[in-house]
């Protein structure tokens, strides 16, 4: 089985990532790329070796080469893409966050359900092994009762106020749509449902969105979430940090390989070392679900649940700035 891909977007996550991870998949070819720009839509082309070029994504789209659709475009064109592929008979594997809203993410599975094909999400980093040890030690046991998980992230970048990571029209917020929703998929991963969130957030002086949110999240198990997220600050860090009764667990660099276990007897150093291409285990798993017609890992109903979460700290910070009459 040997899945057609057509990649609609060519930007540096596609460059670095998501085309070589097609291509070394062993289920997968990609045979198709999209950009709006010819010129540069034939220099990645010519670098990747891939055959059928469009300037459309539409017409990418309808082509019979194509049996899935990897979407790399701003998040405002989530929803209409896969919606359009879908009702092309295209599979849909998308970049995160999944859409600008909750409502969008459920007219993008409505969609892939009627047509009968699959929708993912790639929120890669559930693939990551040091995740995987995470998971191991809370459902073990070795960590005793669980009581939070905590994240910060930041990304250096000082972005103009036309990117469009940072018009909400285009984005739909900033750090929290962007770099923090990495980090809520893991927190759905790791401890659960969510019950209900509390945030705040600095909006920034030079464009729409936000430059930090500061999340206060509660799972229905009873555990407490604490993320903080950030646009332009200088060697920020990257942390994942679970505690329980009988020790904790922490990666200090989420993309590294280095995980530490504190317990009563002391500390231990475990190294995890992610895919050499963090896309790889993400296309591979797509791949495999149709191979075994499973969903995959990271549904679009997974990556909805996501996208609530945002939608809901982004309500209460709302909320919270009208109470207090007040806009930081």
């Amino acid at each position: 089985m040997t899945i057609r891909w057509g990649l609609i977007g060519t930007g540096d996550i596609a460059h670095k990532r998501v085309a070589a991870a097609i291509k070394d998949d062993p289920r997968s070819e990609l045979v198709a790329v999209c950009r709006r720009s010819e010129q540069e839509l034939n220099r990645f082309a010519d670098q990747h070796g891939v055959p059928h070029r469009f300037t459309d994504a539409e017409q990418l789209i309808a082509s019979p080469e194509v049996d899935a659709v990897y979407i790399a475009t701003p998040v405002d064109c989530h929803c209409p893409q896969t919606i359009a592929a879908a009702n092309a008979g295209k599979h849909v594997l998308v970049e995160k966050p999944m859409a600008i809203d909750p409502e969008q993410c459920q007219r993008m599975i409505t969609a892939c359900e009627n047509a009968g094909v699959t929708l993912g999400v790639a929120y890669y980093r559930r693939f990551y092994p040091a995740v995987e040890r995470i998971k191991q030690l809370i459902e073990s046991g070795a960590l005793g009762h669980v009581l939070s998980i905590a994240c910060v992230t930041g990304n250096p970048n000082r972005f103009p106020a036309d990117d469009w990571r940072v018009v909400l029209a285009r984005g739909g917020g900033g750090p929290l749509m962007d770099i923090g929703s990495h980090r809520l998929d893991l927190f759905l991963y790791l401890m659960g449902n969510v019950q209900s969130v509390q945030s705040s957030r600095v909006d920034s002086p030079d464009y729409e969105a936000e430059q930090v949110a500061t999340l206060l999240v509660q799972f229905t198990s009873g555990v407490h979430g604490v993320l903080q997220c950030y646009f332009g600050t200088v060697n920020a860090p990257d942390r994942l940090e679970v505690i329980g009764t009988n020790g904790r667990v922490t990666i200090e660099e989420l993309n590294g390989d280095e995980l530490m276990l504190f317990t009563a007897d002391g500390v231990t150093r475990e190294s995890h070392p992610p895919a050499e291409n963090l896309h790889a285990p993400l296309i591979e798993d797509f791949t495999l679900s149709l191979e075994e017609n499973r969903e995959p890992q990271v549904s679009g109903f997974r990556g909805k649940q996501t996208n609530d979460i945002i939608e809901m700290a982004y309500a209460n910070a709302d909320d919270s700035e009208s109470a207090a009459g007040i806009r930081v």
